[in-house]
């Protein structure tokens, strides 16, 4: 019996876990999440359409940031604030305080489904956002070439602008072109060789001043997006004259120098005094008789001195020849 009761609770549970199995799988199966497209451009509106239950949640995020670790731009509950699959402007649902990107500006992004109130994801839907009117930058010089970038189709068209003009105002705009006839959107396009409407000569040249771009609507005067910029004074600015630099005072030139006096010729060289006779010195008397004079130094009296003792040894030599 208690084995019997045993098993039929067995199968009851079973059974429960898996009807519970199979409705939780139903549910997911239902759950979804989509676009209306993956390319927006800026200002456009971006439909989102979405299938979940309880607490479940859209979140709009910057690609490559990670739901739970970065605040989402704008959000909203599946069930509580749109009906099941309408499609739904995400930018005006719930926003959270980035006002940086509340436009949506031109980027990539994500929108994700999230379950529960939580981070958990079950799907998400990567998208881009073009730019529908840009410059190529904010301030220029005048001469600058000034580059601006549309997107559009049809008729839509960009015009140029002094500050402060409306179109369609009563004033005719200074350049003009079609987005898409004779162009590629968003290909950069120098407005000054565009169209130029002649009741705009004054300006012509876009001289130095505040300007703004518009793009403009179905060949109409509906403003899609519009940019302000300047136009600041020339590069060439005209370089101020050098001062003359003063001239030296001139000094006469010197006079030119009298040769000096060549000089009196020389004196003829006195003529050499002729020698005078020398006297003959008296030979000194003798004092001794037969003693001969003083001796004088010199090799004379060396060579005499040497060639007697040069007998002498020979005759030395002799004698001694003779003993033996």
């Amino acid at each position: 019996m208690k084995k019997a009761r045993f098993l039929r609770y067995a199968v009851l549970l079973l059974a429960a876990m898996t009807a519970l199995f199979l409705a939780v799988s139903v549910s997911a199966a239902d759950k979804s999440i989509s676009l209306n497209k993956t390319e927006f451009t800026q200002n456009e509106d971006i439909l989102v359409t979405a299938v979940g239950e309880g607490t479940d949640w859209v979140g709009l995020y910057l690609r490559g940031e990670t739901p739970g670790q970065s605040a989402c731009i704008f959000w909203y509950y599946v069930e509580q604030d749109a009906d099941p699959g309408e499609a739904v402007d995400i930018r005006e649902t719930r926003t959270n305080g980035q006002t940086e990107y509340e436009e949506v500006p031109p980027g990539e992004y994500t929108m994700w489904l999230l379950l529960n109130d939580g981070y958990e994801p079950f799907d998400s839907v990567d998208f881009t956002v073009l730019a529908t009117l840009e410059l190529d930058q904010y301030s220029y010089q005048e001469g600058d070439d000034i580059l601006v970038t549309a997107n559009g189709s049809g008729k839509d068209w960009v015009g140029l602008y002094q500050k402060g003009e409306v179109p369609g105002g009563g004033v005719a705009s200074i350049y003009w072109y079609y987005v898409a006839e004779g162009h590629t959107p968003l290909e950069p396009v120098s407005i000054k060789g565009e169209t130029h409407n002649a009741e705009r000569g004054d300006v012509a040249d876009l001289p130095a001043g505040e300007y703004t771009m518009f793009l403009l609507a179905n060949d109409g005067y509906d403003v899609i997006d519009s940019i302000d910029f300047k136009i600041t004074g020339s590069k060439k600015t005209e370089e101020p004259a050098k001062a003359e630099e003063p001239a030296p005072a001139q000094e006469p030139e010197p006079a030119a120098e009298e040769p000096a006096a060549e000089p009196a010729a020389e004196p003829a060289a006195d003529a050499e005094p002729e020698a005078a006779p020398q006297d003959t010195p008296a030979a000194p008397a003798n004092d001794t008789a037969g003693e001969p004079a003083a001796a004088k130094t010199g090799c004379g009296s060396m060579l005499g001195s040497a060639y007697i003792v040069l007998a002498a040894i020979l005759g030395s030599a002799l004698l001694m020849k003779k003993k033996h």
